[in-house]
């Protein structure tokens, strides 16, 4: 592990002065997980690491309206475990607990996962699923940013030098929804994702879809979105030729590589195996709750 100064800071201002002050390259910690790894593994060389885990404004769920804020600091065993999550995201829930382990998880916090942009980051396609905002703050103000513009590449994001990821955004509604998210891994913990899909569906009358999300993960160099593939449900009634219509889309829209965990044709094909059960999944859900009561 190389030497580097060490900050702890206990509110928001404070860790952008740290930053700024720091005549080196400097980065911010929360739980730590992905950042102290990386320092060992000479990945990254910072010359301080500003701790900003004593910033109680950024942990924690709100609700405010129709809008869920989760702060960057929220740890993913909150998430997992959350009757907020539980009840009203579901779909994050569900990848939260697919992260690590449960050591970790209680660890980890769900900005240290986005921000790390892995492109098999397990809470980003749940996240771009449910249309998620990120609310970023540097020294020249707020910016709020949609999660599909987040990612630039593995690693890499749109935060400039001295910007923090302080909250992420989540629209709730009333209506009926079904999702589902799946981790196809070697392990049931402790082990990356070859494949993660993430679904969404939302219903209106009559059963037909109002609005469908499918997103992926570790199939590109970023977690993406397929709006191919959620254009063509918009509208309909789904049945089984759409839904492997959909995953075909889905399958030939990602970029998967091979590697020593699995090949590109693998992975590829894993897509559309998942995304055509987790379309008629998420949508048998959606159709057991009651026209009505949800909208």
């Amino acid at each position: 592990m190389q030497s580097f100064d060490y900050q702890k800071v206990y509110s928001l201002q404070d860790a952008l002065e740290a930053v700024s002050a720091s005549k080196g390259i400097s980065v911010f910690m929360a739980g730590g997980t992905d950042l102290l790894v990386q320092i060992k593994e000479g990945k990254i060389r910072p010359q301080c690491v500003v701790d900003v885990k004593g910033i109680h404004e950024m942990d924690g769920l709100a609700t405010s309206g129709d809008v869920l804020s989760i702060g960057s600091l929220t740890r993913i065993r909150t998430l997992e475990t959350s009757p907020s999550t539980l009840e009203r995201v579901p779909l994050l829930a569900q990848a939260a607990a697919k992260l690590g382990s449960v050591q970790v998880r209680h660890r980890a916090t769900i900005g240290g996962n986005v921000c790390n942009a892995s492109p098999s980051a397990e809470t980003a396609p749940a996240l771009l699923a449910l249309d998620a905002q990120a609310v970023i703050c540097g020294k020249a103000g707020t910016r709020v940013v949609e999660l599909t513009d987040f990612f630039l590449g593995p690693g890499a994001t749109v935060l400039s030098n001295g910007e923090m990821l302080t909250h992420l955004k989540i629209p709730l509604t009333r209506n009926r929804q079904g999702s589902v998210y799946y981790k196809l891994s070697t392990r049931k913990a402790m082990d990356l994702a070859f494949v993660g899909v993430a679904v969404l569906l939302e219903l209106g009358r009559g059963d037909q879809i109002s609005k469908a999300r499918i997103a992926l993960g570790a199939v590109a160099p970023t977690p993406i979105r397929v709006p191919s593939a959620e254009k063509l449900l918009k509208g309909i009634v789904l049945d089984l030729d759409a839904a492997r219509e959909c995953a075909e889309l889905a399958a030939q829209s990602c970029k998967p590589i091979s590697d020593l965990r699995a090949s590109a044709e693998y992975r590829r094909e894993m897509v559309r195996q998942l995304c055509e059960q987790g379309l008629l999944t998420a949508y048998r859900q959606a159709k057991s709750l009651i026209e009505g009561n949800n909208e």
